[in-house]
């Protein structure tokens, strides 16, 4: 399975014509086809819905359009580490909505002074979604809150901590507390993070009061779950530091009471072959970010 023919197919599956795809790639249409029609026969199935004016993907175009996008982008990473001055490349970092991004562009603008020439890629996500990147060389670094597995990494904590909350309208009784008890949310209905290990650790800290909270909806992008506090339909329950890019005054944290802050974790994978710019952005974050 040739690179160049996979990405011929990230073309027109971005197109969704096999006509304008063969214009953007100035290769003629029956080649474009050809070389799709093949890709199919070395797969052993169909990868595209064909139409007298459009393509669309089967399920299994969609999972090699998945693939195919990241061996173009690990291509990418190794093209630029090899080709890199040793002062110069690119750094990939993978980001949790955390306090833990603070470290980061404390660190990035600290690190840019000294090595202007390098250039830094940003992925936020869950971290599993983190992690796998990681684990397929797509990501150097990923910044998550524990509980993090790092049989696999090599980590840093960070001093960053966290704190559990609910994130609740501002008209809401809630809304002016200092702090509120565990058995006070029993009768709220919650939104929690849709990662497992994160509930988890939220059940540790908040006791087993939590198997009885009224949970109604799980989410994994804190703006598209105070969409559902704006509109009544429960509270998010939430680390504090996800809530510091919202700039809604119709919305408050309120801190969940009595439990120890959770804290921010840097992993990257154990044994894995890094490039100067990599091996110099962990040493300053040793120094500036954690301990």
């Amino acid at each position: 399975m040739e690179l160049r023919v996979l990405k011929y197919f990230t073309v027109v599956a971005a197109e969704g014509s096999i006509t304008r795809a063969a214009e953007r790639l100035f290769i003629t249409q029956p080649t474009l086809s050809r070389q799709m029609a093949e890709l199919e026969n070395e797969v052993g199935s169909p990868l595209l819905v064909r139409t007298n004016r459009s393509v669309s993907l089967t399920a299994a175009g969609e999972l090699l359009l998945r693939r195919a996008e990241e061996m173009i982008a690990l291509e990418d990473k190794i093209i630029d580490e090899l080709s890199s001055s040793p002062f110069g490349g690119t750094v990939s970092l993978g980001l949790a909505e955390s306090y833990s991004a603070n470290a980061v562009a404390d660190v990035i603008s600290v690190f840019r002074t000294k090595y202007p020439s390098v250039k830094f890629d940003l992925f936020t996500a869950t971290a599993d979604l983190v992690l796998e990147r990681i684990d397929k060389g797509l990501v150097d670094i990923g910044f998550l809150l524990e509980p993090v597995d790092v049989e696999k990494y090599d980590f840093v904590r960070l001093k960053q901590e966290e704190r559990i909350g609910i994130l609740v309208r501002a008209d809401s009784a809630l809304a002016n507390r200092a702090e509120i008890l565990p058995e006070e949310l029993l009768g709220e209905p919650l939104i929690v993070p849709v990662r497992r290990e994160l509930r988890q650790n939220f059940r540790n800290i908040i006791g087993t009061v939590y198997d009885r909270f009224n949970i109604v909806a799980t989410f994994n992008v804190i703006n598209n779950a105070s969409l559902l506090v704006l509109r009544g339909v429960g509270s998010v329950l939430v680390i504090e530091g996800a809530t510091q890019y919202l700039r809604d005054p119709s919305l408050r944290f309120v801190p969940v009471a009595g439990h120890p802050p959770m804290r921010c974790i840097a992993v990257w994978k154990k044994f894995q072959p890094s490039g100067r710019a990599v091996s110099l952005f962990l040493d300053e974050l040793a120094m500036l970010g954690g301990h």
